[in-house]
């Protein structure tokens, strides 16, 4: 997940920051929506906190490797990637996902559904799942309470009864 936090020295104004991880909390909204008996990919490891929570949450088959997602991905058999991937390649995972052509839930800012690339590479094809209340994010195993902007759910071939579900 991505922020932007000010650099107090350089010629660039913002540096990107993907190193948050996604809460325990945030994977249990999707409770019901997941079989638990999917094989479930997480291609972007942060901590690697996301196998141990979604084990918590009962979810038996998780791939959740530190290495690289482009490179790796067709290695492995999976049912469905679920990941909340870093924000300032959300150009370059949708092209990738894309390619792959499986199931996904993917966190996004709310933003990512006015995109172009959105629109051009997936059109009328994801559905939207909106969570109670803002998201909240894990930086160096805290809970932060300050994100600044809304998350959704993106899902891609999920087949929700609705185009958007909220929680």
């Amino acid at each position: 997940m991505a922020s932007l936090t000010l650099r107090k020295k350089g010629k660039d104004l913002f540096k990107k920051d993907d190193d948050y991880t996604t809460s325990k909390y945030i994977w249990n909204m999707l409770d019901g929506i997941i079989d638990k008996e999917k094989i479930i990919y997480d291609p972007f490891y942060n901590k690697g906190e996301t196998k141990i929570y979604l084990a918590e949450l009962g979810y038996k088959n998780i791939i959740h490797n530190k290495e690289d997602f482009y490179i790796n991905h067709h290695k492995y058999k999976f049912d469905i990637i679920l990941t909340n991937p870093p924000y300032s390649n959300k150009k370059k995972v949708f092209n990738e996902l894309k390619k792959i052509d499986k199931p996904f839930i993917i966190i996004v800012p709310v933003s990512t559904i006015t995109k172009q690339f959105i629109r051009k590479t997936f059109l009328d094809k994801l559905q939207m799942i909106i969570p109670p209340k803002r998201m909240q994010f894990e930086k160096n195993g805290v809970n932060n309470n300050r994100c600044w902007f809304d998350c959704v759910f993106l899902a891609y071939k999920i087949n929700l009864p609705k185009s958007i579900t909220f929680l």
